[in-house]
């Protein structure tokens, strides 16, 4: 629901998107890669997705553990393949989105689509809504999700679906 296309076609317009990943113990490497994948192939069928772009992918658990920008293939790819979960710890919501509105304050997002949160669900969220929209991705694991912000996108899929490439 995030991923749309562009309401006009310009070759200067970035596509600019936050891909967070919760580290906190409940995912497992080859999960969160193939989840990576399967979502930046989803964001790659955009057609002018790749013309510029500007993906940043965190890591985060209580606390943001790693941002890497990424603005090419190549960028992507080396990430994927050399790509080591860091965290384990609790999770809280709140540190990834003060992270990001702080990067939109830099200037670092200029037009920031949205921001897309994988995790169990078990954690602190914000209370405020964020000026960018905002998707939970669930893992189905035959328990109930939680609950998520009126604001925010709620997505809940299985283990297969990611593995569908």
């Amino acid at each position: 629901p995030l991923i749309e296309p562009l309401e006009y076609k310009d070759i200067k317009q970035v596509r600019e998107f936050v891909i967070a990943i919760d580290t906190s113990g409940s995912t497992s490497g080859e999960l969160v890669q193939q989840f990576l994948q399967k979502t930046y192939n989803i964001l790659k069928e955009e057609e002018s997705f790749f013309k510029r772009f500007n993906l940043h992918i965190i890591q985060c658990d209580a606390e943001i553990q790693e941002d890497v920008k990424i603005s090419n293939q190549e960028d992507f790819d080396y990430y994927i393949s050399n790509m080591q979960i860091k965290g384990q710890e609790g999770t809280d919501f709140r540190p990834v989105f003060k992270y990001v509105d702080e990067l939109v304050a830099n200037r670092e997002f200029i037009n920031l689509k949205g921001l897309i949160y994988f995790t169990d669900g078990a954690g602190v969220y914000p209370v405020k809504q964020p000026q960018y929209n905002t998707a939970f991705v669930f893992l189905e694991d035959g328990y109930d999700n939680p609950e998520v912000p009126v604001w925010a996108i709620k997505l809940v899929i299985r283990p297969d679906e990611i593995k569908e490439m």
